[in-house]
């Protein structure tokens, strides 16, 4: 089968949307966590804080695509450009049916779908309703207007099992380069902020509630004391191809995409099973053909839950035991559910370049099975990661990424220590 890399990455969050900057950010342990005082006009929502996109430009969209486009369809197709400029990608092959998309957002845009509602249910009318309100509320909304921005051809894919999108999204491209199918994917995920988004975590007692004096003290991945999910919003994006392509091009390869596997828990729809996430990560290391010794660093879903995090630490430790460090990210941008994925995926790209494990901001003591847990940014070679999505439903998926291979001509390798 063909070999799968990494040309391009992109990225809207609430830590910016400059890749290099957002990545910075983390190693200088920032947080994008901040109080939303609109939250306490909702009747029985009891979250406070969460994470949003900040200083974003629509128009940079032309307004042709705007009309139709939520904000996180807004979201994927900017982080979807700079993917694309980072991979110097020749635009003028997005139209010949070799270039598809894989991405999603863990439903249609809230905001829309609120609007609709409001109208409908309060005077039981559609008279208001807009002629793109479909196409901000429909599953595909994310995945249909890349298609549409930039003229993308080829086979559309849209996974929406939230937490898990933007993995799901990877490993789906993965496969479809590697059959030859298509010559390239962009693929990611991305979500917005909704009031409804975060009472479902709220409802289920999964939330993080009050810190209005101190937001970005949570989420807490790991920590002992940590007491829920705070929601963050973004979108990511990332440009795979086949190494020949890459290499016929002379693109810059910034890592290969190894491996994927998947799991069902199959037992409960909010409580996790570590068997099924140790299946996952298993799964994934056969398909990459590499042992868990050969695993230098794990990044984690882990988002701040008692239950959540415990059970990942447990399957975690099954499989790598205490020699690998582990990390989350979730404590700089709160959980951006689908964009999740991906947004881990493109700053585990940049911690094998820079040889630097990441920290799990606000972790101090904890309670969790004996996996590795850096306080600080640890100094590493890193050569080959496992990033792990957990979502709702008992989905799991692993990625296994590898350093940008040296084995081809043209084209220039990441540098790392």
């Amino acid at each position: 089968m063909k070999r799968v890399v990494i040309t391009g990455t992109g990225l809207v969050t609430c830590l910016g949307q400059d890749v290099e900057k957002v990545w910075s950010a983390v190693l200088k342990g920032e947080s994008g966590v901040r109080v939303h005082p609109e939250f306490a006009d909702v009747d029985g929502l009891r979250v406070r804080i969460a994470a949003p996109v900040l200083d974003f430009e629509p128009q940079k969209i032309p307004r042709k695509f705007r009309r139709s486009m939520s904000k996180m369809a807004m979201f994927a197709a900017s982080a979807a450009q700079d993917a694309f400029d980072q991979a110097k990608f020749p635009m003028e092959t997005l139209s010949s049916g070799r270039v598809g998309i894989v991405a999603g957002s863990t439903t249609g845009s809230p905001e829309a779908m609120r609007e609709f509602f409001a109208e409908f249910v309060q005077h039981h009318s559609i008279r208001q309703v807009s002629s793109t309100m479909f196409l901000r509320v429909m599953s595909h909304t994310v995945p249909a207007h890349l298609a549409l921005v930039f003229g993308i051809t080829g086979p559309v894919h849209s996974p929406s099992c939230a937490c898990a999108v933007s993995n799901q999204a990877i490993g789906i491209a993965l496969d479809m380069i590697r059959s030859g199918r298509v010559d390239a994917v962009l693929c990611g995920g991305a979500d917005e902020i909704s009031v409804l988004g975060i009472a479902t975590f709220d409802v289920v007692n999964a939330a993080c509630r009050g810190y209005e004096d101190d937001p970005g003290a949570r989420p807490a991945p790991f920590e002992s004391s940590r007491d829920g999910v705070v929601i963050g919003e973004g979108a990511s994006m990332l440009v795979l191809e086949s190494l020949e392509h890459a290499q016929a091009r002379g693109a810059t390869i910034l890592a290969e995409v190894l491996g994927y596997g998947e799991s069902c828990d199959a037992s409960h729809m909010s409580s996790p099973e570590a068997t099924g996430m140790q299946a996952a990560m298993e799964r994934a290391l056969r398909d990459a053909q590499r042992s868990p010794q050969e695993i230098d660093y794990v990044c984690a879903h882990a988002t701040g839950t008692q239950v959540g995090d415990a059970t990942e630490a447990e399957a975690t430790w099954r499989v790598f035991g205490e020699a690998v460090p582990v990390s989350s990210l979730k404590g700089h941008f709160g959980h951006t559910l689908a964009a999740c994925g991906g947004l881990e995926a493109v700053l585990c790209v940049l911690a094998m370049r820079d040889g630097w494990v990441p920290a799990t901001r606000n972790l101090r003591e904890t309670d969790v099975a004996p996996v590795q847990l850096p306080r600080e940014p640890m100094r590493r070679q890193l050569n080959n990661i496992v990033s792990n999505n957990f979502a709702f439903g008992g989905i799991n998926a692993s990625l296994v990424l590898g350093r940008a291979p040296r084995d081809f001509e043209g084209g220039t390798g990441a540098t790392g220590e």
